[in-house]
């Protein structure tokens, strides 16, 4: 089971005043180049958790320093977390009004390490949080925890080709990502095996990219592979414009992305 397969979908919502944390969450429900920025909202935009009652009065409320304040769970230990107060009472479910504190992500996210958490549980669309998804995203490897860099150090000999069967999937979802990436020039795709690695055949893309490649080379990764069964490969290099595997891909193909 992929992390985005515990997301749900119930009835067919209204979008009217959503957030762009709540925007990302519904579209990354069905497309996956939206995950990637789904994962960095979480962290950096403001969240909303129940609490206990306190003695503190009513309205906003500035927390000192050491101020214990309980975080309130289902019934099953996991923890309700929204993306905005609105999203508190969807369905009607919670009809008076309650305590509620709201801070950025990631603080929320270190505060109960190793919880579990719901995000929206009661609105259209939600998504479970388990730990090791939580730790992920605090220690940055959630797009990346499949990940490894290579670098060729001598000339190889590898066989370049273009696929038999078309990932329609992974370019219509690589195509989306790329679209709100300016720097993304061109992209390609293409087919290669590499005997000496010990690797099967597998896809490869090909990215011209302005400037900095890694955060978009990661994004692109993670948006690919939910396509694919967990020990498929895939491969990205950046085009160089220093012959080798570039020259195929610029000589010999055509982009199926181009800014």
């Amino acid at each position: 089971m992929g992390l985005f397969d515990i997301f749900k979908k119930k009835t067919e919502p209204t979008f009217d005043n959503e957030n762009r944390l709540e925007t990302v969450l519904r579209k990354a429900v069905t497309e996956a180049a939206y995950r990637p920025e789904f994962y960095k909202r979480l962290l950096s935009e403001k969240l909303v958790v129940l609490t206990a009652k306190t003695n503190l009065p009513d309205g906003v409320q500035t927390l000192e320093k050491d101020t214990n304040v309980n975080i309130v769970s289902l019934q099953d230990g996991k923890i309700p977390v929204f993306t905005s107060t609105g999203k508190i009472f969807d369905k009607g479910i919670i009809k008076e009004e309650v305590p509620f504190l709201e801070m950025k992500g990631e603080d929320l996210f270190n505060l109960a390490k190793g919880a579990t958490f719901v995000l929206n549980p009661y609105s259209d669309y939600g998504k479970e949080l388990l730990p090791n998804e939580v730790e992920s995203m605090l220690n940055g490897t959630v797009l990346t925890d499949s990940h490894k860099k290579i670098v060729v150090e001598k000339e190889t000999q590898v066989q370049l080709g273009q696929p038999a069967n078309y990932p329609t999937d992974i370019i219509n979802s690589l195509k989306i990502l790329f679209a709100s990436k300016p720097t993304v020039k061109k992209a390609y795709l293409g087919w290669i095996f590499n005997p000496s690695s010990g690797e099967p055949p597998h896809y490869i893309f090909a990215l011209d990219i302005e400037g900095d490649t890694q955060s978009i080379t990661n994004e692109a990764g993670f948006t690919a592979k939910q396509f694919l069964k967990p020990d498929d490969i895939i491969d990205f290099i950046q085009i160089d414009n220093k012959g080798g595997l570039s020259d195929y891909f610029v000589k010999q193909t055509k982009p199926f992305y181009e800014r």
